[in-house]
């Protein structure tokens, strides 16, 4: 059997959290949508990090409270936590990895509607230096990845992220 790459292994685990916890994960970003805050991170023990968008940023706010929040995760047993309001949903932070096409990839379980979003495919990240794609969980759960060509990596001189930045610059679908 062949070992999972890096980015099936992310996926499997994303895919397992949501189907193991799926109650959990609903009551807590029922709990972030009442509020009128678009960001919050969380690990036992440690305050809450409020954060609300302003322009294109998420401000962390020195001065808002979010007990419900908290309180859902206490009660749902999930120890740390880190969601952001995203469209029409919840994105719920789960991991980044580099693509074998010098692409940084972050990689979400995603509660509602990704209209836009196309599915992913073996060749997503070939086919484009910077994108999206979303891949159905269950119910309203997606995993959503969204990558961006790694630049610094190739300043540093990667051999990987040098010979993607000369197949993205001869394939005319860029």
């Amino acid at each position: 059997m062949q070992a999972l790459t890096e980015a099936e292994q992310v996926e499997r685990t994303i895919r397992q959290e949501v189907r193991r916890d799926l109650r959990g994960l609903n009551a807590l970003t029922d709990a972030a949508e009442a509020t009128a805050y678009d960001g919050f991170a969380w690990r036992r023990g440690e305050p809450l990090q409020i954060r609300q968008r302003q322009g294109s940023e998420l401000v962390l706010l020195e001065q808002a409270a979010a007990a419900d929040v908290i309180a859902t995760a206490v009660a749902q047993r999930i120890p740390s936590f880190s969601l952001v309001r995203y469209q029409q949903g919840w994105l719920v932070v789960f991991d980044t990895y580099v693509s074998p096409h010098c692409q940084v990839v972050y990689a979400y379980a995603y509660r509602g509607e990704l209209a836009d979003t196309p599915l992913c495919n073996q060749d997503s990240f070939g086919q484009q230096a910077n994108g999206q794609c979303q891949s159905p969980i269950v119910g309203e759960w997606q995993v959503f990845k969204e990558w961006f060509f790694a630049e610094s990596l190739l300043a540093d001189g990667n051999p990987r992220c040098q010979q993607a930045a000369q197949a993205f610059h001869h394939n005319p679908a860029h």
